[in-house]
């Protein structure tokens, strides 16, 4: 190859590295843990870059744009200016590209409720769009020797990428095959069903006359049975339906 045109070609890499420079994009959709059909709107998303981005997700969409690397991802939804659900999930960012990851809110612990407040959001809401200057001394080191690695490997591809997207469990289906319950059992198993198939396990001991103990124990026998299963949030449990086959 001319001496002239390899030159040429690292240019031409390295404008096309630093037009997106930016990296990767991560977005996804809001949901509340028992409607999957519909984002749950204006709730808080958060990620821990540098600088921290958020964004109040206004139609139940998030989108931030990161370098690659772990980060922490924090969702909370206020009604009255306290805590109604939350959630904080890891993901690992790669090379550039588009990463899905929607999000499923939970009912907070006891130790997880907290007042709003008057916080004001407006002034700080374009600081997603803020970069460091040490960000820029980085992505220029990395772009040249991206484009060195490219020049001696143009036959080689690296166009992988990974897309993470969590597909909502189904909700229950009608549910036959309970005539072996005891009587015990296939009340507290109709009243899950009661509630859509998802429950916590506090607001089930608030609907019946068991001891919280008894309750516990009668979960976990349903749960032997594969009649539902239990999502541990914190120091609480989401119990939700199996779909039973005749």
């Amino acid at each position: 190859m001319p001496r002239d045109t390899k030159g040429l070609l690292i240019f031409f890499l390295i404008a096309v590295l630093v037009t997106g420079a930016q990296g990767a994009t991560l977005h996804g959709t809001v949901y509340e843990w028992q409607d999957f059909e519909k984002p749950l709107r204006n709730a808080i998303v958060e990620v821990n870059s540098t600088p921290v981005q958020y964004t109040v997700a206004t139609a139940g969409i998030y989108s931030f744009n990161l370098s690659p690397g772990n980060y922490l991802i924090k969702a909370k939804y206020y009604r009255n200016n306290v805590l109604e659900l939350s959630t904080e999930e890891e993901i690992q960012v790669g090379h550039e590209g588009d990463f899905i990851r929607d999000l499923l809110l939970f009912p907070p612990t006891d130790t997880e409720y907290e007042y709003l407040g008057d916080i004001n959001f407006t002034d700080n809401m374009d600081v997603k769009n803020e970069v460091s200057p040490y960000i820029y001394i980085v992505i220029i080191l990395i772009v040249i020797l991206s484009a060195i690695i490219i020049f001696y490997r143009l036959n080689k591809s690296n166009s992988d990428r990974t897309v993470i997207n969590e597909t909502p469990l189904p909700p229950p289906a009608a549910v036959t095959g309970t005539g072996e319950l005891p009587s015990d059992l296939q009340e507290l198993y109709s009243l899950i069903l009661k509630t859509g198939g998802r429950s916590t396990q506090k607001e089930l001991r608030k609907k019946t006359s068991y001891s919280e103990a008894r309750v516990s124990l009668m979960l976990d026998d349903l749960e032997n049975r594969g009649f539902i299963k239990k999502i541990k949030k914190g120091r609480s449990n989401i119990i939700i339906a199996e779909v039973q086959k005749n």
